[in-house]
C-alpha cells in the first residue's frame, strides 16, 4: 500500500517507526491524532499499532490557572480573555486557526466560499452533536449566528463586529453567511465567535449564564463559583472520528480551571503541582517553573483616554499624558519585554503602519503643554481616574499607580482605582454619546486584535459608534468606512493610512505589544497560540 493510501494514524506510527520525527513532534502530532501519552511512550520503545490502539482513550487531568473567573458561560463571552480559555474547549465555531500556521480553519465548517462582496456560503461538518445530544444542523447553525450577533441582544461581542451579520439556511447542511455592506474579514469575525445550542436558549434561556453546552472536545462537569471550573472529555465529539480535522484531540480526559489573582501564587500552584498552566504570568515569576513559554500575542496594551472629559479633550493634554509615560522603561520594567507600540495593533495585522512612531518620553515638554491649556482655561483640576481592571494581565495595577503619578507630576489631578471585571466591564462598553462628561477615565487595558486586520480595531476604538470607542470624529468614520472594504494589494496601505490618521488625534496611548508569560508544569507539552486560545485539544503529557 502506498503511504498516502495510509490513514494518518498510521502514516503517523511509520514516521515515528523510522526516526523520521523527533521525540517533540512524535508527542505533538501523536496527541493531536488521539494517542494518550502512555501510548506515546510505548511507542517510542517500539510498541505496535495494535497495542498503541488499546491506549488511544484520553487520560489524566490537568489543572489551569488563570488571573479571573469568568463573568459569564454564555458562547459570546469567549471573545474575552476570560472567557476563552473556558469557553473556547466548550464551544465551536465555524472557523478555527491552524494552531502552527495560524491560517484559518474549518471547525464546525468543513469548506466555505464567497458567493458575492458581502455572502459567504459554508458547508457544515456532519455528525456533530451538542453536549446534551441534540444535532448540529444549518438550522441551529445560522439560528446561532443570528443570536450571537443580533443587534436587539447586543451581546459584548458585537464590538468586533462590522457590517451587521446575519445567516440563513440554503439546505439541510448549507447556510449563507452575509454583512449588510461588503465585510472583507466577515471569516475572522466568525472564527471569533462560536456557535451556541439553540435548543437551550431557546427552552432554558436562564440556564444560558452558568450551563454551557457546546459541541467542543470537553463538556462542562461543575461551576463552583469562586472555587473552580471543571469539564469531562465529550465522548461523542467529532474529532475522535477525524482528529486530523479537528487539529487535535482528547489526549487528557479531564479539567479544572482556577482562578488566582496574584502572578506569584500561580507560579507557585505550578512548582507545587497543584497547576500543570499558570497564564500571564509576571516574567519573574514564570523563570520560576519547570518550563517558562514566552509566546508573541496580539495583545496590545495600551491607555483609553475619555475625550470628553472637560481636561482631556484638549489635545494638547492628551499629548502631555503620552509624553509623561516613559514605555520603554514600562517595557523593560514592568512587562518584561515586548516591543514598545506606536498604535493599537501589531505587526501580525493586515494594516500595521511600519511608519508610526510612539511619542517620546518628556515631562518637561509634557508639563508645559498642561500649563499652556490652563493657561487657556482647561480645568486642569478636575479629577482624573486611572481605571485598572483587576486582574486583567500580570501588573495591570503597577502600570495604573505609575500612570497616576506621572499625570500629577505634571500638574494634572489623577488617582488610581482598581474596579472588579463586571463593574469594570460595565463601564468599558459604554457607548460613546452615553459617557458622563465628568467620568474622566483612563482606562489601562489589553486590545487583543484576533482577527489580525485593523479594521477589527477601527469597529471597536476608532469610530463614533465603535462598541468601545471613546472618542469621535465624523472624518475617521468615513475613512474607516472607506478603508474597510478595501481588498486585495491596496488593503493594508489603506487602513495603515487610515491608523496614522485616527492616531494623530492621540485618543490612545499605545504602549507594548505584549508578549505572554506561561509557566508549564515539566511534563506537560503544549506549543501557545498566537491568538492565545488555550485549546486543551492541543495538549499532552510526555510521560
Amino acid at each position: 500500500m502506498a503511504r498516502n493510501d495510509l490513514r494518518p494514524i498510521d502514516r503517523f506510527i511509520a514516521d515515528a517507526a523510522a526516526g523520521a520525527l523527533t521525540r517533540r513532534q512524535v508527542m505533538q502530532r501523536g496527541a493531536a491524532l488521539g494517542l494518550s501519552a502512555s501510548a506515546l511512550g510505548m511507542l517510542l520503545r517500539g510498541a505496535t499499532p495494535s497495542v498503541l490502539a488499546q491506549e488511544a482513550a484520553p487520560s489524566g487531568r490537568i489543572v489551569i490557572s488563570l488571573s479571573a473567573e469568568p463573568s459569564t458561560l454564555e458562547n459570546w463571552n469567549a471573545y474575552s480573555l476570560d472567557g476563552h480559555p473556558v469557553l473556547r474547549n466548550i464551544f465551536e465555531a465555524l472557523l478555527n486557526r491552524d494552531p502552527a500556521t495560524n491560517e484559518l480553519v474549518g471547525e464546525l465548517a468543513t469548506a466555505w466560499e464567497w458567493q458575492d462582496d458581502r455572502t459567504i456560503r459554508f458547508t457544515l461538518r456532519e455528525g456533530v452533536t451538542f453536549h446534551d445530544g441534540s444535532p448540529f444542523n444549518a438550522e441551529v447553525a445560522a439560528e446561532g449566528v443570528n443570536y450571537t450577533w443580533s443587534a436587539e441582544n447586543a451581546f459584548d461581542i458585537t464590538q468586533f463586529m462590522g457590517p451587521q451579520i446575519s445567516a440563513e439556511v440554503v439546505d439541510e447542511m448549507t447556510i449563507d453567511v452575509s454583512a449588510a455592506e461588503p465585510d472583507p474579514i466577515l471569516p475572522a469575525r466568525l472564527y471569533f465567535a462560536p456557535l451556541p445550542n439553540m435548543v437551550q436558549v431557546n427552552e432554558r434561556p436562564d440556564s444560558l449564564p452558568s450551563e454551557a453546552i457546546g459541541t467542543g472536545p470537553y463538556q462542562l462537569v461543575e461551576w463552583a463559583r469562586g472555587e473552580r471550573i471543571v469539564l469531562t472529555a465529550y465522548p461523542d465529539w467529532w474529532g475522535n472520528a477525524d482528529p486530523e480535522a479537528a487539529y487535535g484531540a482528547q489526549s487528557i480526559l479531564d479539567v479544572e480551571f482556577v482562578w488566582r489573582p496574584e502572578s506569584t501564587v500561580r507560579a507557585a500552584q505550578v512548582n507545587a503541582g497543584e497547576a500543570q498552566i499558570a497564564r500571564f504570568l509576571a516574567p519573574e515569576d514564570c523563570m520560576t517553573t519547570p518550563v517558562c513559554e514566552e509566546a508573541p500575542s496580539v495583545e496590545t496594551i495600551f491607555l483609553r483616554l475619555d475625550t470628553m472629559h472637560p481636561v482631556m479633550s484638549d489635545i494638547r493634554i492628551r499629548e502631555a499624558i503620552g509624553l509623561a509615560v516613559d514605555k520603554e522603561r514600562l517595557v523593560e520594567q514592568i512587562f518584561g519585554g515586548g516591543q514598545v507600540a506606536a498604535q493599537m495593533v501589531g505587526p501580525s495585522a493586515v494594516g500595521y503602519n511600519a511608519e508610526l512612531t510612539p511619542l517620546g518620553y518628556d515631562m518637561e515638554r509634557a508639563s508645559q503643554l498642561v500649563q499652556e491649556a490652563a493657561a487657556d482655561g482647561v480645568p486642569i483640576d478636575m479629577e482624573i481616574t486611572v481605571a485598572v481592571r483587576r486582574g486583567a494581565y500580570p501588573r495591570n495595577e503597577e502600570l495604573g499607580e505609575y500612570v497616576a503619578n506621572q499625570l500629577n507630576e505634571i500638574g494634572l489631578n489623577a488617582r488610581t482605582e482598581v474596579i472588579e471585571h463586571a463593574a469594570y466591564q460595565e463601564q468599558y462598553v459604554m457607548p460613546y454619546d452615553e459617557i458622563p462628561e465628568d467620568r474622566g477615565w483612563i482606562g489601562t487595558l489589553g486590545h487583543g486584535n484576533e482577527m489580525m486586520d485593523v479594521s477589527q480595531t477601527f469597529s471597536g476604538y476608532y469610530r463614533c459608534d465603535g462598541g468601545v470607542s471613546t472618542f469621535c470624529d465624523p472624518e475617521i468614520d468615513e475613512m474607516t468606512a472607506e478603508t474597510s472594504v478595501i481588498t486585495g494589494d491596496e488593503r493594508a496601505a489603506a487602513l495603515a493610512e487610515t491608523t496614522a490618521a485616527f492616531m494623530a488625534h492621540i485618543p490612545v496611548i499605545p504602549i507594548v505589544h505584549l508578549p505572554f508569560f506561561y509557566g508549564l508544569a515539566a511534563d506537560l507539552v503544549w506549543t501557545p497560540r498566537l491568538d492565545a486560545f488555550m485549546l486543551v485539544k492541543e495538549m499532552s503529557y510526555s510521560s
